[in-house]
């Protein structure tokens, strides 16, 4: 008879009448004393490690960075379910954080698979070697390269500079913010002209050179992106545009059988 296989377990959370535990940190011994941050607490507990100040700094300027853009597509769908069910907030919020994919949002993750086999490669000659083969394969598809280009921002996307600075004065940036400037001057120069680095692409290689699974790099974004949601939500309480936005559109796409 073969032996009984083990059942599932977990490490995030155990508790008992008088303790919660994250990690095995008691949280009111440890984690509510006021010198831990949401950033640092977060982040140990999805990646199962403690983050260095450098890496708590960028992350919590990511987070930032990332967190509202306007009336794009995942704002739109918060503000418009909610006004169909304000008495569901959760469920617009949802409805907004099921934009975040690989078109808006969510192409950080798309970004950092294309600079993660970049620095896999031995030397930059190869590199420069891959980028320009990354460059042929998009232009052929015709689709935009992740983490380039913008339609509002340019010549620079403000907070990708921003970030990257951020990046290098915490000590993070590495092998992958290298790599997305060594990908940047092909995109250029292929293109005969600068071409923005957006707000994804910087976080994509911040996000790879802290060592996150590129897996998980969109839950960072959908944390981030929560809390923009929310706000859009808090804003249409008191300043309504969801039936605006509908009557907009309905207007705006006429009947063509």
């Amino acid at each position: 008879m073969s032996a009984e296989r083990p059942g599932p377990t977990t490490a995030l959370c155990d508790y008992d009448d008088t303790h919660v535990r994250y990690r095995g940190r008691d949280l009111v011994g440890e984690l509510l004393t006021g010198d831990r941050n949401f950033i640092d607490v977060a982040m140990e507990h999805i990646l199962g490690r403690s983050v260095s100040p450098g890496e708590r700094r960028v992350m919590n300027a990511v987070m930032i960075a990332i967190m509202e853009h306007g009336l794009t597509p995942s704002a739109i769908a918060t503000r418009s379910v909610y006004m169909s069910a304000p008495e569901n907030l959760q469920g617009a919020v949802a409805a907004g954080l099921l934009a975040v994919g690989s078109q808006f949002v969510g192409t950080i993750e798309n970004a950092a698979r294309l600079l993660q086999s970049l620095v896999a490669l031995p030397d930059e000659a190869a590199r420069r070697e891959a980028a320009r083969a990354i460059i042929a394969d998009h232009k052929a598809r015709g689709v935009r390269i992740p983490g380039f280009g913008h339609h509002l921002h340019r010549p620079d996307d403000p907070r990708a500079v921003r970030l990257l600075e951020i990046g290098r004065e915490a000590g993070v940036a590495g092998e992958h913010v290298a790599a997305l400037a060594l990908l940047a001057e092909e995109v250029d120069g292929a293109a005969g002209r600068h071409v923005t680095v957006n707000a994804t692409g910087a976080t994509g290689a911040l996000m790879g050179d802290m060592g996150l699974p590129v897996e998980l790099m969109r839950g960072f974004a959908v944390i981030s992106r929560c809390a923009g949601l929310v706000a859009h939500i808090a804003e249409e309480r008191e300043r309504p545009s969801g039936r605006h936005i509908w009557e907009v559109v309905d207007k705006a796409i006429p009947y063509a059988p």
